[in-house]
């Protein structure tokens, strides 16, 4: 017997929540149905994150633009939007212009001297192992096993990298498709983003029209800031990187550049991933190589730890460092690269969520007394 209504609401949701739990365990033992029901998610999923990241990125300039006044009126929605695609449309050509050459020269060459790359990376190694230094230290190492080993690795790492090349042509029907589909999803979010608040409030009570209002206004913001406050970071580590790499005479400078702020989207954890390609490129070089590589990396993760993260998302987010690092490793074992990435905007999210219901709370408690 249940003994108030209080646990009796606690008793009925348990059930609930425990049924809804067996029947999603049962339906996804049904490879037929969950198959078509993933591989739909995946292909929608990309282009709405792509293109809802750059809606955000996009937005402080259509919102610039909307302000701006012509004879005392203020420019049109609709004229705002095509001009921010436009300008949007005329970097990614720039750029594609500009930047994809050198990168695809850069890839043709690495492909093309793989078999060198790892022999140099086999010698390194082993002038390394042999160096007068490392024998002071009496470490007890088989230079012939590690030989062994590193010719492993490297013949490893040809064979995927064939592979890699084989599974990149079958990707490409579907790249085409993500790059018409993000471009029509990215135009339609500018032009109809500012129908989506009335949308969700309307799905509510209207006493609580206000309240909604307010919470949604709030998450807003915290993705836009951080959204696009990540685009400033990535592209001021890559392109600082890259320059960083040009002038220490690093190999493929600026792929390892664009690399470097690709993996930057990883907070902490990235700007370590992005660094190692340089580190084995430039280990078929020297000591000495690496080392600026080091340093090249160190003096751009300087200049973004004082002056780009603290003023574009460290302000908007205010999430200690240590909280980042225990969202990752979680994300990352349980989502891969992907929750690494989401994890933080989401946590950032659900954080102001929490907050503003708590805040809520104490209002109606203290309007109530």
């Amino acid at each position: 017997m249940i003994p108030n209504s209080k646990y009796k609401n606690i008793f009925f949701w348990t059930i609930e929540l425990l049924a809804l739990s067996l029947l999603i365990l049962i339906v996804s033992r049904f490879d037929f149905l969950m198959k078509p029901i993933s591989v739909f998610i995946s292909t929608v999923f990309v282009p709405l994150i792509v293109a809802g990241s750059l809606y955000y990125v996009l937005k402080p300039v259509l919102t610039l633009l909307k302000k701006i006044t012509v004879k005392g009126h203020k420019m049109p929605h609709q004229l705002a939007v095509i001009i921010t695609f436009v300008l949007f449309l005329a970097v990614i050509a720039g750029s594609l212009i500009l930047l994809i050459p050198t990168l695809v020269a850069e890839i043709t060459n690495l492909i093309t001297a793989l078999p060198e790359f790892a022999q140099n990376v086999q010698r390194f190694v082993t002038d390394s192992l042999q160096s007068k230094w490392l024998s002071n230290l009496n470490l007890s190492i088989d230079i012939d096993e590690v030989k062994s080993a590193v010719g492993k690795y490297s013949a490893s790492f040809l064979t995927i990298t064939a592979g890699t090349l084989g599974s990149a042509v079958s990707m490409v029907t579907s790249v085409t498709i993500n790059v018409v589909t993000i471009p029509v999803v990215l135009f339609y979010m500018l032009s109809d983003g500012d129908r989506l608040l009335p949308a969700i409030q309307k799905l509510f009570p209207v006493r609580f029209a206000d309240n909604v209002k307010e919470l949604t206004l709030k998450m807003d913001k915290t993705i836009e800031r951080y959204i696009s406050g990540q685009a400033l970071e990535m592209l001021f580590v890559g392109m600082t990187m890259a320059v960083g790499y040009l002038i220490i005479g690093e190999p493929y400078a600026w792929l390892l550049g664009v690399i470097a702020g690709i993996t930057n989207i990883v907070p902490y954890i990235g700007p370590w991933i992005g660094v190692i390609p340089a580190l084995i490129v430039a280990s078929t070089q020297s000591w000495k190589q690496m080392l600026l590589v080091m340093i090249v990396m160190m003096v751009v993760q300087q200049l973004d730890g004082n002056f780009i993260y603290p003023n574009v998302i460290g302000k908007s987010l205010q999430i200690h460092p240590l909280t980042i690092m225990i969202l990752l490793m979680v994300a990352g074992n349980l989502w891969g690269i992907f929750g690494m990435i989401l994890i933080v905007p989401m946590y950032a999210v659900a954080r102001t969520v929490v907050k503003f219901a708590i805040e809520m709370r104490q209002l109606t408690k203290e309007s109530l007394e």
